[in-house]
């Protein structure tokens, strides 16, 4: 990870949280993105506190990031540090629990656009950040919902399902043209907000920690990774590899 520069969506709390400060823990330069400033700036302070490494703040409302922003975003990474190695899709709301008949438009159109246009914006305008990398990696963020939909799921459900279909036609358009590879990650039962607003009469202390997930993480960016022509990874994947 030294030295990689890699674009973490979602960096301000959770998973997005943790995973900056396991990368920046091994020399990885982070682009932390996100709306939260207070949180990102949280997480920014962190890094500068613990390691020496080039982190870098953008902040953006990625329910309403449209086409220019996102070029802008690749023309930044670009000027700060000539390429980019990595993008971890990792931002996700869950909306609500509701029947599909009665899931008002508002959420419906809020989660598309931040788990599934957002996604699909940044990945094809990172691209030519990306092709300056010797071991570009693009990782979309998948869920258990995303194989078989499930009752009261609405707009998340769908949202990660249209994401798995997503990352599958950008690895058949892009992985034989350039050395980019594309990873499908369902990180599971991990102990986080969204997790605890679906599943509130769970016991958080049984659910694995964030930080268990730096190891899958730190595969995809791996010469080992090169090798696979496998695309959708879960977290008990990595106890087979």
């Amino acid at each position: 990870m030294q030295n990689k520069n890699i674009l973490i969506s979602g960096s301000n709390k959770g998973i997005g949280k943790e995973i900056s400060l396991g990368m920046s823990l091994k020399g990885a330069n982070v682009i932390l993105l996100g709306r939260n400033s207070e949180g990102l700036n949280n997480t920014y302070d962190l890094i500068n506190e613990k390691y020496n490494t080039r982190p870098l703040i953008i902040e953006c409302d990625l329910e309403t990031l449209n086409q220019t922003q996102a070029t802008e975003i690749n023309n930044e990474i670009i000027s700060q540090y000539g390429h980019l190695d990595g993008l971890i899709n990792n931002a996700s709301v869950l909306g609500k629990m509701s029947m599909l008949s009665e899931y008002d438009h508002e959420t419906w159109s809020k989660v598309i656009n931040i788990n599934l246009t957002a996604s699909f914006l940044l990945s094809k305008s990172l691209l030519p950040a990306l092709s300056g990398s010797t071991l570009p990696r693009i990782i979309f963020t998948s869920s258990g919902v995303a194989k078989k939909g499930k009752a009261f799921w609405g707009a998340y459900a769908v949202s990660k399902a249209a994401t798995k279909s997503m990352a599958e036609i950008f690895k058949d358009e892009l992985e034989t043209t350039s050395n980019l590879k594309i990873f499908n990650f369902d990180p599971g039962a991990t102990r986080t907000s969204m997790r605890a607003f679906a599943y509130p009469a769970e016991d958080p202390s049984t659910l694995k920690n964030p930080q268990e997930l730096q190891k899958c993480y730190e595969w995809f960016f791996s010469k080992e990774s090169e090798s696979t022509s496998d695309h959708y990874f879960t977290f008990d994947s990595f106890k087979k590899l």
